[in-house]
């Protein structure tokens, strides 16, 4: 099975970094028209994530309706359809700001680009090579790591039917 992309809409940017953190390749372009929505969608072959129901409706199956009054009810109102994803969830691998793959880095090209007391405690750094934007393990990856973890509990239980 190829690997779905998608395309959230500006009442989705939480759940597009949520679906960032676990790997997924989720396009967020702010405040986009309709029309460039369904131009994107169509484009790139992205399935667009919305709360519109008239505009899911134009785009069929290209399209899935989010509800959910916070990110976790947004998660679950797709987790059915995204449980096919299982195999290909690859947590911190995008940058969660412009969806871009991170590349390792070593310590010394992180110098200057991390506070100092960051680069003599830590070891491992990644970066976006579209935005800068270098990352490290701190003390919001517990937090992280506890949203992944329940992300995939969930993908899980919708994949065995739940």
């Amino acid at each position: 099975m190829s690997s779905l992309k998608f395309l959230a809409d500006s009442m989705l940017g939480t759940l597009a970094r949520r679906l960032r953190l676990l790997g997924i390749d989720t396009v967020y372009p702010g405040n986009a028209e309709e029309s460039q929505l369904k131009y994107v969608a169509r484009s790139q072959d992205r399935v667009l994530l919305t709360r519109d129901l008239k505009l899911a409706r134009s785009l069929g199956p290209s399209a899935w309706l989010v509800s959910g009054g916070d990110v976790r009810e947004e998660f679950l109102s797709i987790a059915a359809n995204l449980s096919s994803l299982r195999s290909q969830i690859n947590p911190l691998s995008r940058c969660l700001d412009c969806n871009d793959h991170l590349l390792s880095m070593d310590p010394g090209q992180a110098e200057g680009r991390v506070p100092p007391y960051i680069l003599q405690s830590k070891s491992t750094f990644s970066r976006c090579p579209s935005c800068g934007k270098v990352f490290w393990e701190g003390t919001h990856s517990e937090k992280m790591g506890e949203e992944v973890a329940w992300m995939r509990r969930m993908l899980e239980e919708f994949g065995d039917g739940g």
